[in-house]
C-alpha cells in the first residue's frame, strides 16, 4: 500500500473538516432497479453499491471496464481486450475455455441478459450502475449465484436536449458521444424518444517489435442506443430499447518477457457484434396489482483469436507455431410476467406488500473453434484440428416475495424462487449430453430502522448454479473429468446503513459469509495422450469452499466543494478438495481472484465558479490467478486524477489515469511455453494498461 497517497488524503479531509460548512448540500438518494420491486438503497437488505450518472462522469467512465476495480470485491480476469469474465467476493469464471456457458455473476444491459459476454458494457449516456453481491437466486436466477451487475440507460425525457461528447489522448485514443432526446409532438408527451451513439478508437498501448506495429491490441468500437416511450393509455406504458454493439478489437497482449513489447507474426482479434431489443409493457389498471410484462431478444456474434506461440516463426531453431481461433454465436430469448402489488392492497390486515411471477428464457450457442500446431510433438509438421459444438438452453422458473411491516420500522421479506434448466449439446467430435437441473434459491432478511439515520438488516439467501459437462477432452477421459454437478451456496450477511450531519454523510458497512456446497472451479492442464497437443481446459466441482468478509462505502460532503469518499473489500477465501488433474494441492489455499483487500479512496472538490478537481487511488492485494497452480499477482496501487471546468451547457476536464505508470497484471498461466514444452513451467502476465493522459469535453444544447 503507498502511504503517500493516503497521507495526501487524509491531510486534505482534516483541513477541509475546518472550513466553513455554510450552504451544504446533501448526497442524493437512489433506487436499486435490479430489485424485484425497486427499492431505495437504504432500504434494500443486500450489500449494493450504485454509481449514478453524475458519478460516472466524475470518474471519467466510459466503459464498465473503468470503473471495475474501484468497487468493493469485484475483479475480473483479462483474458480479452475488454472485460466478460468477473469475479464478486472471489466467485466467477476466468476464461473462454471451458464448454457451455455457465456464468456465477450475471450480466444485464437494460434488462437484456449479456452475462459471460458483457463486452458492450458502455457507460455513456448511462442513468446508473448496480452491483449487487452474493447470491440473487430470487431475482435473477442461475446466472447470479456470486452476484448481478445491472447497467441501466437514461430514459427518454420529454424536455427537448443534446448531448456532445469528446475525448482524446495517448495511444491515438478517440471518442466520441451524441445523445439526443424528446417527445415525438410539441403538443403531447405520450410517445418519447432517446437516441445515443458512442465511438471509441485506440491504438492499444502495447508494440509489436516483429511487425514494427503499435495497434496491434487496438480498440475499435461502436455503440447505439435508442430507446421509445408510449403512454398508450393512462393506465398502459410501454417502453422500448434497442441496442447495437460492433467492437472489432484486436487482441495481442502476451508476451514471453511479461511486458508491453510482442512478438507475434499472427495477431489475433476479440469481436463482439451484438443486436437486441428489450419490450417492457406496464399495465396498471387493475386494482390490487400491476402487471408488468418484459420480453428480451438478443444475437450476438463473437471471434476470439490469437497467436498462441506469441512469437514469429524464426524465434526458435525448431519450428513452432500454435495459432487458435473460435467463432460463437448466441441468441438469448426471455419473457417474464410479473405481478406487483399495489402499496395501497397490502394483504395480511394491509400490512404485507406482495408479488409473484414467472419466467422462461433460451440461449442457443453455436461454437466453430480451429486450432493449428507445428512443434517438437508434431515432428515439425502442421497439424490441425477443428470442431463445431451446438448448445441449447431452457429455463422456466416461477418466484415469489413477501414484505411483511410488522411496524413503521421493521420489515420481514422473504422470496422464493424454482427454477428447471434443461440442456442440450452436441459436437461434430459425436459428444452428446442432455442434464437437467432442478433448483431453488430464495432469501428471508429482516430490516428495522434503528432511529432516522441508521437502518440494520440480517438477511440468508440461498443461490444455485447449474451442473454441466466439460468438452473436447480425449476419448480415455474418466467419467469425473466429464461431467461436474451442481453447486449451491448459502448467504448470510449483516449490514448497517447509516446517515449523518443531515445526510451529508452517507456509510454502508455488510459482513458477509458464504458456504459453498459443491463449488464449481476451472482449471487446465496438459493433453498428456497427445490426442490433442495441447492444453485441456475443464470444469470440476471440489468438495467446498467459504467466502466470507466485509464490503464498506462511505461518502461525506464536506463543505459545498469538497467531497471525500471510500471504500473497502476484505475477502477471505479457503477451498478443500482434491484437483482431479494433478498431484497439485488447493486445499485451505485461497480461491483464485480473489484479493484479499481492495479499497478505493479519494476528494473531490467543485467550486460553483466551475473549477472541478478530483483524484482517487486504487489498491489490490496479491491474488492467485488459478486453482492449479500457485502463481499469483502483485499487489499494487493505480492513481487516477481530474482537472476541469464546469459551465450550465459545457464542460472540458484534463485527466490522467495510473499516472504513476504502476506496472500491473489482469490474468496469468503458468505452463511451459516452447516447442519441446520441455522447459520448466514458468509464469506468464498479461500486463494491464499503463500511464495515459488525455482531455474530455462536452456540450449540451
Amino acid at each position: 500500500m503507498h502511504h503517500k497517497h493516503l497521507s495526501v488524503i487524509v491531510m486534505t479531509s482534516l483541513a477541509i473538516a475546518t472550513a466553513n460548512a455554510d450552504d451544504l448540500t446533501q448526497l442524493p438518494s437512489m433506487t436499486v432497479d435490479a430489485d424485484l420491486r425497486g427499492i431505495d438503497l437504504s432500504e434494500i437488505a443486500a450489500s449494493v453499491t450504485i454509481l449514478d450518472e453524475n458519478e460516472i462522469q466524475d470518474r471519467g467512465a466510459s466503459h464498465f471496464s473503468d470503473v471495475l476495480l474501484q468497487l468493493p470485491n469485484v475483479n475480473f480476469s483479462g483474458e480479452g481486450s475488454l472485460p466478460r469474465h468477473i469475479q464478486i467476493r472471489g466467485m466467477g469464471e476466468r476464461d473462454e475455455y471451458t464448454g457451455a456457458p455457465n456464468a456465477s455473476v450475471g450480466f444485464a444491459i437494460d434488462g437484456i441478459d449479456f452475462s459471460g459476454i458483457g463486452m458492450p458494457a458502455s457507460l455513456f449516456d448511462v442513468q446508473q450502475v448496480e452491483v449487487l453481491r452474493g447470491p440473487q437466486g430470487t431475482r435473477y436466477g442461475a446466472n447470479a449465484l456470486a452476484g448481478l451487475i445491472n447497467i441501466k440507460s437514461n430514459a427518454p425525457s420529454a424536455q427537448r436536449e443534446t448531448l456532445l461528447e469528446v475525448t482524446g489522448g495517448q495511444d491515438n485514443l478517440r471518442e466520441f458521444g451524441l445523445m439526443t432526446t424528446g417527445a415525438f409532438s410539441e403538443d403531447s408527451d405520450r410517445a418519447l424518444y432517446r437516441l445515443s451513439l458512442f465511438r471509441h478508437l485506440s491504438d492499444g498501448f502495447r508494440k509489436n517489435d516483429f511487425l514494427d506495429r503499435d495497434n496491434t491490441n487496438n480498440r475499435d468500437e461502436l455503440y447505439l442506443r435508442g430507446q421509445l416511450s408510449f403512454q398508450l393509455t393512462d393506465t398502459s406504458q410501454l417502453d422500448l430499447t434497442l441496442l447495437h454493439a460492433n467492437i472489432d478489437n484486436g487482441y495481442d497482449a502476451w508476451s514471453l518477457n511479461n511486458n508491453r513489447r510482442t512478438l507475434t507474426d499472427e495477431p489475433g482479434d476479440d469481436k463482439q457484434r451484438s443486436s437486441a431489443i428489450a419490450a417492457k409493457f406496464t399495465l396498471s389498471g387493475f386494482q390490487a396489482f400491476d402487471l408488468i410484462s418484459t420480453s428480451t431478444y438478443a444475437d450476438s456474434s463473437l471471434k476470439y483469436s490469437y497467436d498462441g506461440d506469441w512469437v514469429h516463426p524464426g524465434f526458435y531453431p525448431t519450428p513452432f507455431v500454435y495459432n487458435f481461433s473460435n467463432n460463437k454465436q448466441r441468441e438469448t430469448f426471455s419473457q417474464e410476467f410479473r405481478f406487483v402489488s399495489k402499496p395501497e392492497q397490502r394483504i395480511f390486515n394491509q400490512s404485507t406488500d406482495w408479488l409473484t411471477g414467472i419466467y422462461f428464457s433460451n440461449l442457443r450457442e453455436r461454437n466453430r473453434t480451429a486450432e493449428e500446431f507445428v512443434d517438437d510433438f508434431t515432428g515439425g509438421d502442421l497439424f490441425t484440428d477443428s470442431g463445431s459444438t451446438r448448445f441449447n438452453s431452457n429455463n422456466i422458473a416461477v418466484f415469489g416475495q413477501l414484505d411483511h411491516h410488522l411496524d413503521d420500522a421493521t420489515v420481514v421479506s422473504g422470496g422464493l424462487r424454482v427454477e428447471h434448466n434443461r440442456q442440450r449439446f452436441s459436437s461434430s467430435a459425436s459428444e452428446r449430453f442432455s442434464p437437467s437441473n432442478n433448483m431453488i434459491g430464495g432469501h428471508i432478511s429482516i430490516s428495522h430502522q434503528l432511529t432516522e439515520q441508521h437502518n440494520a438488516y440480517a438477511a440468508i439467501s440461498r443461490g444455485y448454479k447449474a451442473g454441466g459437462f466439460n468438452t473436447g477432452l480425449p476419448a480415455n477421459a474418466s467419467n469425473e473429468f466429464i461431467k461436474y454437478d451442481k453447486e449451491t451456496a448459502w448467504n448470510y450477511e449483516l449490514g448497517l446503513r447509516s446517515s449523518f450531519l443531515e445526510r451529508r454523510v452517507n456509510t454502508a458497512v455488510t459482513l458477509f459469509y458464504m458456504d459453498r456446497r459443491k463449488p464449481q472451479f476451472d482449471g487446465y492442464t496438459f493433453d498428456p495422450t497427445g490426442e490433442t497437443f495441447s492444453y485441456v481446459f475443464f470444469t470440476e466441482n471440489l468438495d467446498k469452499a467459504k467466502n466470507y468478509g466485509i464490503e464498506a462505502e462511505a461518502d461525506w460532503q464536506v463543505t459545498r466543494d469538497w467531497k471525500l469518499f471510500g471504500s473497502l473489500g476484505l475477502l477471505k477465501t479457503k477451498v478443500s478438495g482434491q484437483p482431479v488433474n494433478s498431484e497439485f494441492t488447493i486445499s485451505s489455499r485461497e480461491q483464485a481472484h480473489a484479493p484479499s483487500y481492495q479499497y478505493n479512496v479519494g476528494a473531490l472538490y467543485r467550486n460553483v465558479s466551475g473549477y472541478f478537481a478530483r483524484v482517487d487511488v486504487t489498491g489490490l492485494d496479491a491474488f492467485y490467478y488459478d486453482n492449479v497452480h500457485n502463481f499469483r499477482s502483485s499487489r499494487y496501487t493505480l492513481t487516477n486524477a481530474r482537472l476541469g471546468y464546469e459551465s450550465n451547457q459545457w464542460e472540458i476536464y484534463l485527466w490522467g489515469r495510473n499516472i504513476f505508470d504502476r506496472k500491473y497484471a489482469t490474468r496469468g498461466f503458468f505452463f511451459t511455453n516452447e516447442p519441446s514444452y520441455s522447459e520448466p513451467a514458468q509464469g506468464y502476465e498479461k500486463i494491464a494498461p499503463g500511464r495515459q493522459f488525455g482531455v474530455t469535453a462536452r456540450l449540451r444544447f
